[in-house]
């Protein structure tokens, strides 16, 4: 299998994409078309666990309120059972203190007090009983209040009750579905970059892919053809092999894109790629090995296109499309060695 460094350039534009906008579910190109292939049925898949969901917390509500009810009712008669004995025990009270005769005026003076206190008590108790009995099941009878408000929306409307339940989930995945679509480019771009390099993986370990490979000139290169100076490129896909270095550009283009004279050719991206790859490995990279002198490193320009390709032929790069890819890099002879291909990998990863 091909050696593989690096993730491809599309991928990682993508997810910076997706996760600046929040969407952080998918951990591959697949997933994502797995998704827009299926969201009716995970639409619907939301709705019915919903409803399941709903249907279960029906249940579990009206044995609730059951028991909150039967509580309530529990409650409500201990503390008044406590309310009257309270009121019982102050009229009690305050019969012994109206029976008993003193003759002594500081006795009469303190029971005057002691009765006045306990019948203020006694008004308190008595008028605020129904307050005390209030305070006491409150808590309770709030639940049993949103219970039975819960049960009746259910039974009278289950549908809608549905639908609002789901709304959150139902927006998410139309967002996500929005975003996905607005990043369609992306996507296909990554698609097609990530089937180039499931199809390298399949050559032999003689070869060394590196994804979004890119270099920056320090000063720029001065390209005479175009008339530019050169600050930095970034290839798609670099190849090493034994017959040398192999520039790749993938494009995921619709026969209706190819044909479109609005699009910009991708042939001088590839060829200013080639002269600025060429004046860097003739700089860096020298292979000193064989008697005649020094070798060169055969740079070939390769744009694959993944289901469509222009009829015509062009100079200076090869198209071809994806299932025609590795049967093109094995048609080249090596001349480079194992060190020499090492050499140049170690140098370029």
């Amino acid at each position: 299998m091909a050696r593989i460094y690096r993730t491809i350039e599309s991928l990682k534009s993508l997810k910076y994409e997706l996760e600046s906008r929040g969407i952080t579910r998918f951990k591959s190109v697949k997933e994502i078309k797995e998704f827009l292939k299926k969201i009716d049925s995970e639409k619907l898949k939301v709705l019915i666990d919903t409803k399941n969901e709903l249907e279960q917390e029906y249940q579990n509500t009206c044995l609730r309120l059951k028991e909150n009810t039967q509580q309530k009712v529990e409650l409500s008669s201990l503390a008044t059972e406590k309310i009257d004995r309270k009121i019982t025990d102050l009229q009690s009270k305050i019969d012994l203190i109206q029976k008993k005769s003193s003759f002594s005026f500081l006795n009469k003076i303190l029971s005057s007090i002691k009765l006045y206190n306990l019948k203020n008590q006694f008004i308190v108790f008595n008028d605020r009983k129904f307050k005390l009995l209030f305070k006491v099941v409150q808590p309770i009878a709030q639940k049993i209040k949103i219970d039975q408000r819960f049960l009746n929306e259910y039974e009278n409307d289950k549908q809608l009750l549905i639908e609002k339940r789901a709304k959150l989930k139902i927006e998410e995945l139309e967002y996500t579905k929005y975003v996905l679509e607005d990043c369609k480019n992306l996507i296909s771009g990554a698609i097609g970059e990530n089937l180039v390099v499931k199809e390298i993986k399949k050559l032999s370990d003689d070869f060394v892919l590196i994804n979004d490979f890119k270099l920056d000139f320090y000063p720029p290169i001065f390209y005479k053809q175009q008339n530019e100076r050169i600050y930095s490129i970034q290839i798609d896909h670099l190849l090493i092999s034994k017959a040398g270095i192999f520039i790749i550009e993938t494009k995921n283009w619709s026969k209706k894109s190819v044909n479109s004279i609005s699009l910009r050719s991708p042939i001088e991206q590839i060829r200013r790629s080639n002269f600025a790859l060429y004046i860097y490995i003739s700089e860096n990279i020298t292979l000193h090995d064989h008697h005649w002198g020094e070798q060169k490193i055969p740079i070939r320009n390769l744009i694959v296109m993944i289901n469509n390709k222009p009829k015509a032929q062009f100079k200076y790069v090869s198209i071809k499309l994806l299932n025609e890819l590795n049967d093109f890099i094995n048609y080249f002879d090596p001349i480079l060695s194992e060190n020499q291909l090492n050499k140049i990998t170690s140098h370029l990863v």
